[in-house]
């Protein structure tokens, strides 16, 4: 755009707005539409390692809940021994399991109103370790205890102190012993050694094997099964489930508005020990469907750490490594998946993709058209045994479509290239196989889909499944038309889902197969994907390039200095310096209309200034506060100057500028939580909207070391410490320059005269986009 944004007051007057981050991208040919998960092949891969990703995405662990069974306050023993059970919880109980890796919970550490007993309950069944202390005959730790070995086969310890003997029914289990003094406290003497015994037993207990059996009772009754946790749901612990209610509804909000950081950030703080794996799998899903290969592959792996027996975790890795182009990777993965669970009918459909995905890589870049279905014909071997591996899943589960719909389309291609090349007086057996069992196949498939297509919640899947056919079988177009017209109605204008779908019909076209109806089919999906994203996607589509991103620039740097400051880093008469030499970094980078700026803050100083540039220079802004507009005006705006108020006003009132409210879009901070540094990483996360490879830092830093007691200072420095974690580029500007005397910046008068100047009259109020 143009002109400054000291002249942009008026967002009807201004230019066009910038482009945003949630563009669609074109599907390369590779891939099917088969996956119901929503996953096309069609997502371009950035240049990205999952290495940086995984650093990136995991600066807040995902720990194992242990819930702690045990009386409260001071009790005696049977033999007149004291117990301050408090005591031991807070130095020896609560200190060993964070040692160990988990997070502690005591019923009486629970702030929020509710039911103490169901939610005590829940915590029983669904908590990663349970530790219960037996050290007194206590009625309710016994019948805790017993709720626990009950339900859950593991993950369960005993400790004790002084006990000369145990209860009858609990004698032969293993149990730690401590050391507490006569006042009932832990024995300083023996502490060290004590923490150091439950943490190690804790950490055994959960590295154990997931089939070990702690409990006594799923022990002596070899066909007792536990119960599956997502069913393990008390009805009155409502504040238990709180938290996941709140959480999906602001992912799925999140996802429709292609908010990953928003969806990062979430997931990351979940410590509920029930909707940990179950939102984890979620976030993969939404990450995957907004095109986040390398982040979903990322959540998968730590769902895999809180549940490593999760199959559908374990299948989505190697989807997702597949995507990546790890397809050795993959292939090691299935194979292993598949060896602990040979009839997973998902498992063998992803293999069955990733043979056909190497099928199609031997032909697809010849550019004869004639060459081309020959070199199809040639690799036919790589079809065949797509074929077969989507044939063996279908059959596995006759219930799963989309293995059977696959092996389907693919036979008819195999047809199709054997009737032009294959040799008639001595046809190869295997396609002599495939035509044999082609009607039968075609003809269950029509009837199961016809029958699920009626249902009133059929999905996209199953709709367009029956569409694929209808283009395969019809006898005439408007049939085909009518099919994917209906399936339309279902897609949610997801884009992914239909260049999933239309990669599949761009492999029949290619291949010259039943044309008109293929034709009508694609046309159908184009117009539909023109509605949603504009004709330029289905353009580059049709020319087979390479949609080119912008890049992402994430921005943090220091207040103008000003009475609360701890420590001077920016003297406001060195404004003008810092304005040039912010520009001329942004246009070294090539900071243009295609890019995006992500700030952390927009408080008087540095981020005004260089969210004004990004805005005359076309760049969209998007800024995170973590404060409401008037608290964050109050403590980071006035502070230096009426001026930066009325700049501030200017800013958010420009049309390329969207300000996201930390409470309002990610609720909230948990408690002991900093909602500064929450709001960086925040921030940061939001910056991979297009892939780490296209993010860099801009930092107006004095590269401090250690914490600084500036908040201002600390903050800064604390964003450049989370891009170095993820071995992102940075590009900094050091202030210290503006404290010597002898220091010169070519600077044009115009740009010193515009920014040491006062605005003589307050901005005018004009509608912002705010979120």
């Amino acid at each position: 755009m143009t002109g400054t944004i000291e002249s942009a007051t008026n967002k009807e007057s201004a230019p066009a707005t910038a482009p945003t981050e949630n563009k669609a991208v074109p599907a390369p040919i590779i891939g099917s539409g088969e996956k119901k998960d929503g996953q096309p092949a069609a997502v371009p891969v950035e240049e990205t390692t999952i290495t940086e990703v995984e650093r990136i995405v995991t600066t807040v662990e995902v720990k194992p809940h242990a819930f702690i069974v045990m009386p409260f306050g001071k009790k005696k023993g049977g033999d007149g021994s004291l117990y301050d059970f408090n005591a031991i919880y807070k130095q020896l109980i609560k200190p060993a399991l964070e040692d160990a890796g988990f997070e502690p919970f005591r019923a009486d550490e629970e702030t929020a109103s509710g039911d103490i007993l169901t939610d005590m309950f829940q915590e029983l069944l669904l908590a990663d370790l349970v530790l219960c202390d037996l050290s007194i005959d206590n009625a309710n730790a016994f019948y805790e205890l017993g709720i626990r070995h009950a339900f859950r086969k593991r993950g369960v310890m005993h400790i004790q102190a002084g006990r000369a003997y145990m209860p009858f029914d609990i004698f032969n289990v293993r149990t730690l012993p401590y050391h507490v003094t006569p006042e009932g406290v832990p024995d300083p003497a023996h502490i060290k050694n004590d923490i150091q015994a439950i943490s190690r037993m804790a950490k055994d207990t959960w590295a154990s094997d997931r089939d070990a059996i702690h409990s006594p009772i799923f022990n002596l009754l070899s066909g007792l099964a536990e119960p599956d946790r997502k069913s393990l749901r008390t009805p009155l612990a409502t504040g238990f489930w709180r938290e996941y209610n709140s959480w999906r509804q602001r992912v799925t909000v999140a996802q429709r508005q292609k908010r990953i950081g928003d969806i990062l950030l979430l997931t990351e703080e979940i410590s509920n020990p029930l909707i940990k794996e179950e939102a984890i799998g979620e976030a993969g899903n939404a990450l995957a469907n907004m095109g986040r290969n390398e982040l979903a592959l990322t959540q998968y792996r730590k769902g895999l750490e809180v549940n490593s027996g999760n199959m559908e975790f374990r299948r989505k890795e190697a989807f997702h490594l597949n995507r990546l182009g790890r397809v050795d990777e993959a292939i090691v993965k299935l194979e292993a998946l598949l060896a602990d669970t040979p009839n997973d009918s998902e498992a063998i459909s992803y293999l069955g993709r990733i043979y056909k995905e190497m099928w199609v890589d031997s032909w697809k870049d010849v550019s004869d058209k004639n060459k081309k279905m020959k070199a199809a014909f040639d690799a036919y071997h790589w079809l065949i045994k797509a074929i077969a591996t989507y044939l063996k899943g279908y059959r596995i589960d006759l219930n799963n479509h989309y293995p059977g719909v696959n092996a389907l389309t693919l036979s008819a291609i195999a047809i199709h290239l054997a009737d032009k090349f294959d040799d008639k007086k001595d046809p190869d057996p295997d396609i002599t196989r495939i035509r044999g069992e082609f009607v039968e196949l075609r003809g269950a498939l029509i009837f199961a889909l016809e029958k699920e297509v009626n249902k009133d919640n059929a999905d996209y899947w199953t709709l367009v499944s029956l569409a694929e056919l209808r283009a395969l079988t019809a006898e005439n177009t408007s049939a085909v038309t009518r099919s994917y017209r209906k399936a339309l109605t279902a897609s949610r204008r997801n884009i992914f889902f239909l260049q999933a779908s239309l990669s599949q019909l761009e492999i029949l076209k290619m291949l010259e197969m039943r044309t008109d109806f293929v034709g009508a089919a694609i046309l159908i999906l184009e117009e539909e994907i023109a509605r949603i994203s504009g004709d330029k996607v289905i353009a580059q589509a049709k020319s087979g390039n390479k949609p080119k991103e912008g890049q992402v620039f994430l921005f943090s740097g220091y207040m103008v200095d000003n009475p609360r400051k701890i420590k001077k880093t920016l003297p406001a008469d060195k404004i003008h310096l810092l304005r040039e030499e912010l520009k001329k970094t942004l246009i070294k980078m090539g900071g243009g209309p295609e890019d995006i700026a992500i700030l952390a803050g927009l408080s008087a100083g540095s981020e005004i200034v260089f969210a004004e540039i990004c805005a005359e220079l076309g760049l969209q802004v998007n800024v995170h506060l973590p404060l409401s507009e008037s608290k964050y005006i109050r403590e980071f705006v006035s502070v230096g100057g009426e001026d930066w108020v009325d700049r501030f006003h200017k800013v958010c009132s420009h049309p390329s500028v969207v300000e996201y409210y930390q409470t309002e879009q990610v609720g909230q901070p948990k408690k002991n939580t900093d909602p500064y540094e929450r709001n960086n990483r925040w921030a940061l996360y939001s910056s991979l909207i297009r892939g780490v490879s296209k993010v860099a830092l801009i930092a107006v830093t004095n590269n401090v070391s250690g914490r600084s007691k500036d908040r201002d200072e600390y903050l800064t420095q604390h964003m450049v410490e989370l891009m170095r974690d993820t071995g992102g580029k940075i590009e900094s500007i050091n202030t210290a320059k503006y404290f010597y005397d002898d220091v010169e910046l070519k600077v044009s008068p115009k740009e010193s005269a515009k920014e040491t100047a006062k605005p003589k009259k307050e901005a005018k109020k004009s509608t912002r986009k705010k979120k």
